[in-house]
């Protein structure tokens, strides 16, 4: 299993850095958009939606939503409203994570009005998503690598130091396999990278200690992501979103920390006047 996982990541990250850098943000957007789509439709699942006609319609309000926004995302100050709206949703559900941690996998959220909320939680995590990470393919192809190093680093050595070092669970009744030795060495490799990303750009010494901060925090968030669909899949009764990608599940189990990553990441750089200093 550990072979065919590794094997998955490393097609997915050569073909992930391939379309990065050789293909145009437009182009790159649609692609982006199919695959919130298959997340989307691998969401529906987890919420419930087992009725392919039902699961098609809420995917089809996604893909209406993301059209939409698609075709107004040139007026800024809406993308910023997004990107603010999206970093309030995470900063939800962090705290709704830390304080009411569930303790039983036998879904209460999925009945009644809390089915309707995870439906909607749908637009609030995979549309500002896609979105965050047009926006740095736009401005420089190489933020959104930087925004995929950390998160990719910061999963990969969560997972190391996990099994060297893990000895204090993180999130037992959500994921029994984090723990926190292990969220320790993911922000130790994230402020790695992050001091290495402020000297790449040559960024002024308080900017540099901003940046590699708000790398920590996007960090932060992206185990929140990964958390958040953990609790979904706990809710659903299921291992994995879906089987699409061997070794790995589905295309939201691999999403997931991006998606929350993301929009924290594109909102943190706007305070720093992000194009000034790492667009040139």
């Amino acid at each position: 299993m550990l072979k065919q996982r590794l094997l998955t990541s490393l097609v997915l990250g050569v073909l992930t850095v391939s379309v990065v850098l050789w293909l145009p943000s437009m182009p790159l957007a649609t692609l982006l958009l199919v695959v919130m789509l298959i997340a989307g439709w691998e969401w529906a699942r987890l919420v419930g939606l087992s009725r392919s006609i039902a699961r098609m319609t809420f995917v089809l309000v996604l893909g209406i939503g993301t059209g939409a926004l698609w075709y107004i995302s040139t007026i800024q100050q809406l993308r910023w409203a997004v990107m603010v709206t999206a970093g309030l949703w995470w900063l939800m559900v962090l705290v709704v994570l830390a304080v009411s941690q569930p303790t039983s996998p036998v879904s209460r959220i999925r009945r009644g009005a809390g089915r309707y909320g995870l439906w909607i939680a749908a637009g609030f995590t995979l549309i500002p998503a896609w979105l965050a990470l047009f926006m740095l393919h736009e401005i420089r192809p190489e933020l959104l690598l930087f925004l995929l190093l950390i998160v990719w680093g910061a999963d990969g050595m969560a997972f190391f130091a996990g099994k060297a070092f893990g000895r204090t669970k993180l999130a037992p009744a959500l994921s029994p396999g984090k723990t926190r030795e292990g969220l320790w060495g993911a922000l130790a490799a994230t402020l790695v990278i992050g001091t290495i990303g402020a000297l790449w750009w040559e960024l002024p010494a308080l900017v540099a200690v901003y940046f590699t901060g708000l790398c920590l925090v996007t960090a932060l968030f992206s185990v929140v992501g990964d958390l958040f669909e953990s609790l979904l899949k706990r809710q659903a009764g299921v291992k994995d979103s879906g089987s699409l990608l061997p070794g790995h599940g589905g295309v939201l189990d691999r999403i997931d920390s991006l998606a929350a990553a993301a929009p924290i990441f594109v909102l943190g750089l706007y305070w720093i006047n992000w194009p000034e200093y790492l667009s040139s």
